[in-house]
């Protein structure tokens, strides 16, 4: 994993959904890929936040009514706050920032002209371990 980049092992492309999106809608994408969180996107299609399954649970456990909840949007129950990386990051200090924060995924920005980021990837702990598997010698 020596010298590896972010943009030598991250997953290109987003499955994103908008703020406004129906929390029921944006379930039906995370099962339609077979991931466990959306990025989530205002409407120039900016960095707004992620809603994982982990947000869902935390929903319904605050005491939201199930029904409540699946209707609603995304933006009321998505992390803001959300941890993200350059593609040109060093892999060794991506998997830090994934151990250190206690998470499962990065989204991998890039800034644009304006100061605000764009989502362009995913880094996953999946990503990681495949890429180890491939440096493995039998």
């Amino acid at each position: 994993m020596e010298n590896k980049r972010v943009s030598d092992v991250m997953h290109y492309g987003v499955i994103s959904c908008r703020v406004e999106t129906p929390v029921e809608e944006a379930i039906e994408l995370m099962q339609q890929h077979r991931i466990h969180a959306l990025v989530v996107v205002d409407g120039p299609g900016y960095l707004a936040g992620i809603v994982s399954q982990t947000d869902l649970l935390r929903a319904w456990k605050e005491g939201s009514s199930f029904e409540s909840v699946m209707r609603g949007p995304v933006g009321e129950i998505m992390t803001r706050s959300v941890i993200t990386c350059m593609p040109e990051m060093e892999l060794e200090r991506a998997i830090q920032l994934l151990n250190r924060n206690h998470i499962h995924r990065l989204v991998v920005v890039e800034e644009r002209n304006d100061g605000r980021f764009w989502p362009v990837g995913v880094l996953s702990m999946t990503d990681i371990v495949r890429a180890l598997e491939t440096t493995q010698v039998p």
